[in-house]
């Protein structure tokens, strides 16, 4: 796919307009009710990180405060009007073909928030951390109170979430959304520049770092009142720290049982993006943070033969034959985005169906 067959897809500034007037800002933003001293949280963290929990943490409190607006260029995706067709089309293309105007009712919502003072949760991987950091600095300058909480997630990780999360929309016939894999690797590069920014020009007014899954901040920071960090500031050591750190008992067990399962379920197209994987998590599962090292060497034996075991992808007359799939409990099979039906009500994103 070549830039021009991108463009083609591309609305003219009018009707991209027209569209955030007639149609986001009904679904997606009205309801929240205007504040003295509004809060924008910036949830920032590489696709597949995995900030779901702290999402669905953090609009529990907001919701009691008068509501808010969940920022995310992924929600407004599906407003542009050939959405569907690109979706039937190549489900693993459409970031591509929408991006752009995603991005722009992305920033359009970004100036209505702040123009009538709303609660806001944005959605943000910092691929150009100097743009994340300029609008840092707009919410504060409109009298926000700004926070800033990062996914401290290694590379390995947030691979595999992107692969796991697009097999999982896709089995259920409905297409999946997958993460261009190139803005990832530019997002997990961006994310410590953009941290050593907020340290350096005290961007926000506090600053927190988390593991996937948990709601308790592993590193926080505050500015005082004299706007000085009430600690030294090590925003960009702290992710890099949490991205470096042995995994757990339970994590090694769990990338294991997830890499077996895309290996068996999943095509033999997608084995050099699987292998690339592997080879992020080695010094993960190499690693033993005090454990007994041959435990290590175990967990990490088995999941070289699970590998070796893993049958590839029927083919006959060169097309793929289906693998077979486990039947999906009746709760898994109500809807596509599983995400969305987990989170409390307050964070389900309204708008167009799914």
């Amino acid at each position: 796919m070549n830039e021009d067959e991108t463009d083609r897809y591309r609305l003219s500034e009018r009707e991209n307009q027209r569209i955030f007037r007639e149609q986001i800002v009904r679904h997606e933003l009205s309801g929240p009710r205007p504040q003295r001293r509004p809060t924008a949280v910036f949830l920032v963290g590489q696709p597949g990180a995995g900030k779901t929990a702290l999402g669905s943490k953090v609009a529990e409190r907001l919701e009691e405060r008068g509501g808010f607006v969940e920022v995310d260029s992924d929600l407004y995706k599906p407003y542009h009007p050939q959405y569907r067709e690109l979706m039937a089309r190549d489900d693993t293309l459409m970031a591509r073909y929408t991006a752009a105007d995603g991005r722009a009712w992305m920033a359009q919502t970004q100036q209505h928030v702040r123009e009538h003072r709303l609660n806001a949760v944005i959605h943000e991987t910092a691929q150009n951390p100097e743009y994340l950091a300029g609008q840092m600095d707009a919410y504060r300058r409109a009298g926000y109170r700004v926070e800033v909480a990062v996914m401290g997630v290694s590379e390995a990780a947030s691979n595999q979430g992107i692969v796991n999360r697009y097999h999982e929309q896709a089995r259920t016939g409905r297409g999946g959304r997958l993460t261009v894999q190139e803005k990832a690797d530019l997002s997990y590069k961006g994310i410590p520049e953009m941290a050593q920014l907020i340290d350096d020009r005290r961007l926000a007014h506090q600053v927190e770092v988390y593991r996937r899954d948990e709601t308790t901040p592993r590193y926080r920071n505050k500015l005082d009142e004299q706007r000085r960090w009430q600690q030294p500031p090590r925003l960009r050591a702290a992710v890099e720290a949490e991205r470096a750190r042995p995994w757990n008992a339970k994590e090694r067990a769990g990338f294991t049982r997830t890499q077996a399962k895309l290996r068996r379920e999943m095509g033999p197209g997608w084995k050099t993006r699987l292998d690339r994987i592997d080879r992020l998590a080695r010094p993960h599962l190499a690693r033993t943070n005090g454990a007994d090292p041959r435990s290590a060497a175990r967990l990490q034996a088995r999941h070289l033969r699970i590998r070796r075991r893993t049958p590839a992808a029927r083919t006959f007359q060169g097309r793929r034959l289906p693998v077979p799939i486990p039947r999906l409990p009746v709760a898994r099979q109500a809807g596509a985005d599983q995400t969305r039906s987990n989170r409390p009500a307050a964070y389900r994103r309204a708008g167009p169906e799914r």
